[in-house]
């Protein structure tokens, strides 16, 4: 019970432990598919939304770009700098989402599934979703036939919430997942506090700040799931990682941890990406606490799958391996 003395559970069910322990038993205490904190010349183009609802785009867009990066060399020893993909297409063609009103990273998948995606030079990202769409979406638009001929499209293979299904994620499936296939999406109840972390200059800063009037509802009878949470915000998780920090710079003081002592605490984080522009956090990112289901984060991961079947990177894969 993470919030001990007002009585609330960190889901909104009570979730039995139906955790892999041979999984929990060979993940590293540390892992990163790169960020900030862990490599100092690390520099990266993190994309700020603006005053439009459009994070659920960027986080998803970004977890496919990353993952055909990562599998290009996993799985067919191809080193492949991915173009940015177009956030823009996802807000101004998507029929499962509202624009920059807000969407689901999970219905995000889906229209990349159906869809696909198409790079930014063909749509960049404007700050509204009122742009007219060039892609061929069939019975939803009409378009000219000249954007027929986009040939660069990439789709995904599939999409999930990580251990099958909504309210069934949590954190050791996802630090597996991330380490076997990249980095995924996952939801947050983002409140005013995160506001504060903008250009963060100590990279051991970790958040743990309890959002106040949380909303958690145990709203199916199966057992082991997680209960409704609220969230709002969507990010990416790239990494994980533990340190130890003085008790004095902590929000949430879980004096159950059996690592602590008088002044110092072990805190294990995750590593996010959020989608507020490189001038929040340290560079963009942000060391959240992990193993808490701090702000609903471990409540609702996504994972997108890359598709190297169909599309531009079928392309890749047919072109001389030597070019």
């Amino acid at each position: 019970d993470i919030y001990g003395r007002s009585g609330e559970r960190k889901y909104g069910c009570r979730k039995r432990d139906i955790l892999n322990l041979k999984i929990r038993l060979t993940l590293p205490k540390q892992f990163s598919w790169g960020d900030p904190f862990n490599d100092e010349n690390f520099e990266e183009n993190v994309d700020d939304q603006k005053d439009c609802g459009s994070c659920y785009s960027i986080s998803s867009v970004y977890s496919l770009e990353r993952r055909f990066e990562i599998l290009f060399w996993k799985k067919y020893k191809k080193k492949v700098n991915m173009p940015r993909l177009s956030h823009q297409s996802i807000l101004s063609c998507s029929p499962y989402n509202q624009g920059c009103d807000g969407g689901y990273p999970f219905l995000v998948g889906k229209h990349m599934y159906e869809y696909g995606i198409i790079p930014e030079q063909y749509m960049h990202y404007e700050n509204n979703d009122y742009k007219n769409c060039i892609m061929d979406m069939g019975n939803y638009n009409h378009i000219n036939k000249q954007n027929r001929n986009i040939k660069e499209i990439y789709y995904v293979s599939d999409y999930n919430y990580i251990n099958g299904c909504y309210e069934c994620t949590n954190e050791y499936e996802m630090m597996n997942e991330i380490i076997l296939n990249g980095p995924i999406v996952a939801a947050i109840n983002a409140t005013s506090e995160l506001l504060n972390y903008y250009n963060i200059e100590d990279k051991n800063v970790v958040y743990d700040i309890l959002p106040k009037d949380t909303h958690q509802v145990c709203d199916v009878p199966n057992k082991g799931f997680n209960g409704w949470q609220q969230t709002n915000h969507a990010i990416n998780i790239v990494g994980w990682g533990e340190q130890i920090i003085n008790k004095d710079k902590m929000k949430n003081d879980d004096t159950n941890n059996n690592n602590n002592d008088n002044n110092h605490k072990l805190v294990k984080y995750w590593i996010i990406r959020n989608t507020w522009g490189k001038n929040w956090g340290y560079k963009g990112y942000l060391k959240f606490q992990r193993g808490i289901n701090l702000a609903g984060i471990e409540s609702q991961a996504v994972y997108i799958d890359p598709d190297f079947s169909r599309g531009y990177p079928k392309n890749i894969l047919q072109s001389d391996p030597l070019q």
